[in-house]
């Protein structure tokens, strides 16, 4: 894959936002860029942060200067998290006529998810069912834990060697050595067992708080697991297959789902570090909600664009399990999160992949001249993961294990 370019690479020209009264932006002077200096000689109070990083995990074991956080040079962030002037946006389809059940209206919205996978890998969706409401306490709810004190949160770190290791409080991802991710988070299983109260009721001291954070969270996934089942139904309509092909391994047994919420406070390295370094997702889709600040950035052909952040907004991606199941026909795309010296932003995800044993099997359909085999014709996600956490070496695990999606023979005569 070509490297990465800027479509507007000035950090200067580029004007940074911030959120004010009535939910309203303005504008304010970009900041300038930092160098890896700047920070040494600091004290171990790390006086040069904003209150929001101070409150995070991030710093555990940090040196003064964050030297750990400055990435390779080739992977700076060349966009800003703000700069929206792309001659390309992240296409929006309108899901509205899921409501009418006109077959007709149906045909329609799949038609425009499977144009819109095939070229982008992403999609913005509006009218999708889930009430603003649902959103706007879940991301009130979200703030309201990443701003809780470090020690409070804590609480919620599960311990290693159990059954909720890797879940809770300021779990960091496996795939991005390439430099140290300025991101902290909160994760739990969502399915098959959704496994959200223990951890919560450890870190917040009132049961009303735990409660209503607990809440907001079932609900609001609850709604993505729904609209999940729905656009997978969508895409196998829109390739001319049953519209069960895509949901039939759920069929009476949960899928093996994630909810996490990810926060990233303001850093004084925005331009020499990454909130989340450039990946594909393993999973089969992952549907995202961002706040008001962006960040996301997707790579298209090879150039690097903002995605701008827009109310009542849900964005959409295909993971690899889902690229590989289609033979190709949709992108699982590089993406990654970027950051910012004054704001703090939070983005909601939802991870979708089937049950864990159940058999992925490629349509036969899927299979023609013009598109020949490319990937396994079947594997289970549980084999896929499985070798995905053996295999994420470096910065490249995603990369590197993806290519076992790609042996077009029986996964019996694979060495693993």
């Amino acid at each position: 894959m070509p490297v990465a370019k800027a479509l507007h690479p000035s950090h200067h020209q580029s004007l940074m936002h911030e959120a004010g009264p009535n939910n309203h932006f303005r504008t304010a002077p970009s900041a300038p860029q930092r160098n890896g200096a700047l920070l040494r000689g600091q004290s171990d109070n790390y006086t040069g942060l904003r209150p929001e990083a101070k409150k995070s995990n991030l710093l555990r074991g940090a040196s003064a200067d964050l030297s750990e956080f400055i990435w390779p040079k080739d992977q700076w962030p060349s966009v800003p998290h703000n700069d929206f002037h792309m001659a390309q946006e992240l296409p929006t389809v309108d899901l509205s006529g899921l409501q009418s059940n006109d077959p007709l209206e149906l045909e329609k919205i799949a038609q425009l998810l499977v144009k819109t996978f095939s070229n982008w890998g992403f999609v913005q969706v509006i009218n999708h069912g889930v009430p603003t409401e649902v959103i706007d306490r879940m991301q009130y709810e979200a703030r309201k834990f990443f701003d809780l004190p470090l020690e409070q949160k804590e609480k919620g770190v599960a311990p290693t060697s159990s059954k909720y290791e890797g879940f809770g409080y300021g779990v960091e991802s496996g795939f991005f050595y390439a430099g140290k991710p300025w991101i902290d988070r909160f994760q739990c299983r969502w399915s098959p067992v959704c496994e959200i109260r223990e951890p919560v009721e450890k870190v917040f001291t009132e049961t009303s708080d735990a409660e209503l954070f607990s809440n907001s969270i079932e609900e609001y996934n609850g709604r993505l697991d729904k609209l999940a089942m729905q656009i997978l139904e969508l895409c196998a309509r829109g390739l001319g297959l049953p519209v069960d092909t895509f949901t039939k391994p759920f069929n009476g047994t949960a899928g093996d789902c994630i909810a996490r919420m990810n926060y990233y406070p303001p850093c004084p390295l925005s331009s020499l570090t990454l909130g989340l370094g450039a990946h594909t997702d393993p999973n089969l889709l992952t549907i995202l909600s961002q706040c008001k600040v962006g960040g996301l950035q997707v790579c298209k052909d090879g150039t690097w664009m903002s995605v701008k952040p827009k109310p009542d907004t849900l964005i959409i991606n295909i993971g690899d399990t889902f690229e590989a199941w289609t033979n190709g026909r949709f992108r699982s795309v590089e993406h990654r999160a970027v950051v910012n010296e004054t704001e703090s932003r939070i983005s909601m995800v939802y991870f979708a992949s089937p049950p864990a044993k159940s058999l992925i099997q490629m349509p036969e359909q899927l299979i023609t001249p013009q598109h020949p085999l490319k990937f396994r014709t079947s594997f289970t996600w549980e084999e896929y993961k499985i070798h995905l956490f053996k295999k994420h070496v470096g910065g490249n695990g995603v990369k590197t294990s993806k290519q076992w999606l790609r042996h077009p023979v029986p996964i019996s005569q694979i060495s693993s």
